[in-house]
């Protein structure tokens, strides 16, 4: 399956095909008097399939380079700025090893865990940038959740999965949304470069479940 277009993207081309993904996250409804014998197995949606789930991943990641050529350009000293201080402040999702999500110590389980509950962790982020890229951030906040849906399914246990907390995500966004100048362009090159780490590893981790 081809990776979804993001540049072209007219809002109806993008609403249909976010809808045909979706449509693997939730179950066909069974005709009377066709139930399995399973009643478990007839319930249980069909899994999306890993070429599905890296499409997704790939539009996102595509979202991710057109904001970042639209902020640089061809400055190729652009995004290598000294931002080891607020990015300790921002405390963006990170992939550790700890995660189950490398190669080494990969642990599946521990590992949906960590992408979906990364992907939830990055909505107000997201959230943030659509005040400066409304179009690209809209459309990178949608298909995190579709894909947060979609991984949700392949956990064993998806009730526990975490959310952030409401009280400190609206602290973070005023935080994020008082800034100006250099510390506003900062605070954007790093959630757009640690959404990209994230999901680059998230797309390995889906390649080998």
């Amino acid at each position: 399956m081809n990776s979804l277009s993001t540049s072209s993207f007219s809002p109806v081309a993008f609403s249909l095909g976010l809808l045909l993904v979706m449509a693997t996250a939730f179950p066909a409804p069974v005709p009377r008097g066709e139930d399995s014998k399973d009643d478990t197995t007839s319930k249980r949606p069909p899994l999306a399939s890993t070429n599905q789930t890296e499409s997704l991943i790939k539009s996102i990641l595509s979202e991710i380079s057109e904001v970042k050529n639209k902020i640089c350009g061809n400055d190729d000293m652009c995004e290598n700025r000294p931002t080891l201080l607020q990015e300790n402040k921002l405390n963006l999702p990170k992939m550790l090893e700890k995660d189950g999500c490398f190669h080494s110590g990969f642990n599946q389980e521990t590992c949906l865990m960590r992408i979906t509950t990364g992907l939830l962790e990055f909505q107000i982020y997201l959230e943030y940038l659509q005040s400066k890229f409304e179009e690209n951030a809209k459309a990178m906040q949608m298909r995190t959740k579709a894909l947060v849906l979609i991984l949700k399914q392949k956990v064993k246990n998806p009730d526990e999965v975490t959310t952030p907390n409401p009280i400190t995500n609206s602290s973070l966004l005023a935080e994020m949304q008082s800034q100006s100048g250099w510390l506003e362009n900062t605070t954007i090159h790093l959630i757009l470069r640690s959404l990209e780490d994230f999901l680059e590893f998230s797309q390995r981790a889906v390649r080998i479940m």
